[in-house]
C-alpha cells in the first residue's frame, strides 16, 4: 500500500482556503446551549436555501366581502400616543390584497428560504401572486428559471436580465444565453401571521 492508502496527509485534498463551506462565507466556531442546537441548525439550513415558493393555491372566485373597522389615527411604533377614537373607513381585506377582476389569475404561496428578507418576505410567509399583471423592473416577481422556481425582484446587471435577490449573502441570478426564463407572476402582497386566533 502507498502512505496515501492509509489516510493521513494528500496533496489538493481538504477544503480549499476561502472556499466557506455550505455558506459561501468564512466561518467560525459558536457554542450554544445543547437544548437549542436543533433549532439553531434548523434555522442555518433554511437561511442557505434560496427562497422558493411551493404549492400554489388559487383564491377564492366568489369572496364574501368582509368590512373591517379602520381608525383614522396612525399607530406610533415607538411611544404610544392616546387613542384616536373616531372611525375613519371600514377596510375590505379582500380587495386590499386582489385587484378586481383578477380573482382568477390571483395565487397564494408560501415562501421557503431567506433570500428575499430584506423585502419583507421570510421563510413560511405566504404571498399573493397575480398572473395577470405585466412585470416590470423593479417588480418582485415568481419566476421560473431554467425550470427551478424561485421568488426574486426582476432587474439588471451589466445590461443582461436578473434576478435579484433580497440578501447580501446570496448572488444575482443574470440571464445568459441558452437560459430559459418566465415569468409566472408578480407578488403583489405578502402576509405573515403573528398569533393564530383562539386564546
Amino acid at each position: 500500500m502507498t502512505p496515501s492508502e492509509h489516510g493521513g496527509f494528500r496533496p489538493g485534498a481538504g477544503r480549499k482556503p476561502g472556499s466557506g463551506g455550505l455558506y459561501g462565507e468564512p466561518t467560525r466556531q459558536l457554542r450554544v446551549p445543547e437544548s437549542q442546537v436543533e433549532t439553531v441548525v434548523a434555522y442555518l439550513d433554511a437561511y442557505r436555501q434560496p427562497a422558493t415558493a411551493e404549492h400554489p393555491r388559487p383564491v377564492e372566485r366568489h369572496p364574501v366581502s368582509l368590512g373591517l373597522t379602520a381608525f383614522a389615527h396612525g399607530v406610533q411604533a415607538g411611544w404610544p400616543s392616546p387613542a384616536d377614537d373616531y372611525l375613519d373607513d371600514t377596510v375590505d381585506l379582500n380587495a386590499e390584497l386582489i385587484v378586481k377582476g383578477h380573482e382568477a389569475c390571483t395565487f397564494v404561496l408560501r415562501v421557503a428560504g431567506w433570500s428575499m428578507m430584506q423585502a419583507g418576505i421570510f421563510d413560511g410567509d405566504r404571498i399573493v401572486v397575480d398572473r395577470s399583471l405585466s412585470p416590470v423592473q423593479g417588480d418582485v416577481v415568481v419566476a421560473v428559471m431554467n425550470n427551478d422556481l424561485t421568488i426574486k425582484r426582476l432587474g439588471r446587471v451589466d445590461g443582461k436580465l436578473a434576478l435579484l435577490p433580497e440578501n447580501p449573502h446570496f448572488k444575482p441570478i443574470i440571464l445568459e444565453e441558452g437560459d430559459t426564463l418566465e415569468i409566472w407572476g408578480v407578488v403583489t402582497n405578502c402576509l405573515r401571521q403573528f398569533r393564530r386566533g383562539g386564546r
